[in-house]
Order: C-alpha cells, then structure tokens, then sequence
C-alpha cells in the first residue's frame, strides 16, 4: 500500500495506455450521457488515470469528484474482449487549450470482475517487463553467438 499526505492511492500504478469508452450513469446503474471516448494514462489494481479530449465546451455532463460515476468499457489490446467496470471519479482536472479542453480525472473501481482486473494487470505488468525481456533475450543471443565463434576458432 502506497499513502502519503500528496499521494492517496492505495496501490501502485504504472503508465499503460488503453482506448475506452464511458457513459455517465445514476445510482441505479442507468446510462445518462451519450458515449465518450479517452485513453488511460495510467493504471493500478484500484483504478486509474483518463484522459479525455474534446472540441471546447462539447463534454456532455460536468465531471464532480466523488459524485460522478461512471460505466467504463476498457479495451484492452491483448484481449479480444473488452472489459467493462463501475467506477466512481475521485479527482478531476480541465486543462483548456485553443480549440480543445482536456479532461484528466482518477477513478476507483466500484465494480469489476475479478478475472478482468487480473487481465489487466497481467497486460500492464507485461508491457512494463517486455523491454528487459527483450534485452535478456538479446543478450542470451549474443552470449551464443560469441561461445559458438570461439568454438569454431578453436576447432580450427
């Protein structure tokens, strides 16, 4: 658990971009606002960060922490299924550029599938280790490389 007086997640997030789309909804689960489209920027076990932009002033509904909930539909590229959760936004941010706003906000989990938190943090992790991966691979080829060179020098 991670808790400090300018950092209240209670879990570790890593950077992960993911494609989703989100729907307002009520305290009945009921869908209140057309789709909207964003990204993740980054993402832990107990939520995560979106990103949202839009023409100005063309966002459906005012996002209010601990007030709006939301249903997400995460799209996860290493899935052929998408993944959908209940979240609830805990913090906001509008940053207002010439022609459009950006939207940043966290949210928390109210709901979601066990077996699909676990799917996504298996992706996020792999996509953080994929880089060493790949070098220990490299380096295994070229460790073969140079023993199989000195075999053949010595053979001569």
């Amino acid at each position: 658990m991670i808790k400090s007086k300018h950092n209240r997640r209670n879990y570790i997030r890593l950077n992960a971009i993911f494609p989703i789309e989100f729907q307002l909804i009520n305290d009945k689960k009921e869908l209140k606002s057309p789709i909207l489209r964003g990204f993740t920027r980054n993402i832990g076990k107990g939520g995560m960060c979106i990103e949202v932009r839009s023409e100005k002033g063309k966002i459906p509904f005012e996002i209010i922490p601990e007030l709006t909930k939301l249903k997400l539909t995460i799209n996860i590229p290493s899935s052929a299924l998408a993944t959908d959760s209940y979240v609830t936004v805990r913090w906001s941010k509008k940053i207002s550029e010439h022609a459009l706003d950006t939207y940043m906000f966290g949210v928390e989990y109210d709901e979601i599938e066990s077996d699909n938190q676990k799917m996504i943090e298996r992706h996020v992790l792999w996509i953080h280790r994929r880089p060493k991966t790949i070098f220990l691979f490299f380096l295994v080829l070229l460790f073969f490389a140079i023993f199989f060179t000195y075999i053949s020098i010595c053979i001569r």
